[in-house]
């Protein structure tokens, strides 16, 4: 007799007869509302992994730009050495003076 109940209700499920029960469509909402929540779940949990996949990228393009930063600090400051510019200067053909440069003094009378 189990066999023959259990057959029923396999050929109910199979045929679909089983929606026109009163129990299951009084709880269709519910299982509605549960269906909306499973893919407002799934939705999330794709955003948070695009977030997670964009700031990683991020962190990557930041670090990429810090070191070139850094580099062309280093660049500069070596270029900004006395000894880097007497180099280039005197590719140009300039000299460094020989004699310290003169104070010119303004009488206070002619100041005002």
């Amino acid at each position: 007799m189990a066999e023959n109940s259990d057959r029923l209700r396999l050929t109910s499920v199979l045929r679909g007869t089983f929606l026109g029960h009163p129990y299951v469509v009084r709880n269709l909402p519910f299982v509605g509302f549960l269906s909306a929540l499973g893919v407002l779940a799934i939705f999330w949990a794709h955003q948070a992994e695009q977030q997670s996949r964009q700031i990683s990228k991020l962190s990557a393009e930041l670090s990429e730009i810090k070191s070139e930063y850094l580099e062309a600090k280093s660049t500069l400051m070596l270029l900004g050495t006395e000894s880097s510019v007497r180099e280039r200067t005197q590719l140009m053909g300039m000299v460094p003076p020989t004699k310290a440069p003169e104070r010119i003094i303004q009488p206070k009378d002619e100041a005002e």
